[in-house]
């Protein structure tokens, strides 16, 4: 993926999954933490964010995966976004591809984390098992939606500009897998690059 990025060959559908990367952390560089909602869930995003954004502002793509371990349930993340691949995925390398999925959008978000710089990230309510929040950028550019899927105390989706992280991945690999006959090992090869 390095690569496709060095020479600009981008595809539709990682695209999108960048333009996602981008929105969350300006979420991240926010200067002061969400404030926790009505809900006990809502102390799980205060407490993501306060570790999200400190790993923006280091870039540390370690941190970035540190964080999305301890506060999001990547396990649900990745296997969903194996979508109709998802038997094709050997048990075995159940683990490896949950670590290759946290360290690809760890990646991804350490290198989008200067784009933008947001003021604020205010959690508005709890709705279910969601959490909307609004990002509020500095200037005159208008405040961003974020929604955060809850399952439990853990996170197990986001949404910002109306697509969700979990969708983003599923679209991604799904054109991985196809481009490749449906070969597991071509998408553990793409997380890996």
């Amino acid at each position: 993926m390095n690569s496709q990025r060095k020479n600009g060959n981008f595809n539709l559908k990682l695209l999108s999954l960048n333009a996602l990367a981008i929105a969350l952390v300006a979420w991240l560089w926010a200067p002061q933490p969400a404030r926790a909602g009505s809900c006990p869930e809502a102390a799980v995003v205060e407490r993501a964010a306060n570790a999200l954004i400190a790993a923006a502002r280091a870039g540390s793509s370690a941190k970035f995966a540190n964080a999305m371990k301890t506060y999001a349930d990547m396990r649900a993340i990745a296997l969903f976004a194996l979508g109709k691949h998802r038997k094709k995925l050997p048990a075995a390398r159940q683990g490896e591809f949950v670590e290759q999925t946290t360290q690809f959008v760890a990646e991804t978000f350490k290198d989008y984390r200067l784009k933008f710089r947001a003021d604020s990230l205010r959690i508005m309510d709890c709705r279910g098992k969601m959490i909307h929040s609004r990002l509020e950028f500095l200037g005159a550019k208008p405040a961003q939606k974020v929604i955060w899927r809850m399952k439990g105390k853990r996170i197990s989706d986001v949404n910002i500009q109306n697509a969700w992280l979990g969708q983003l991945l599923r679209t991604h690999y799904d054109a991985v897998m196809s481009k490749s006959g449906g070969d597991i090992n071509a998408l553990f090869r793409e997380l890996k690059s």
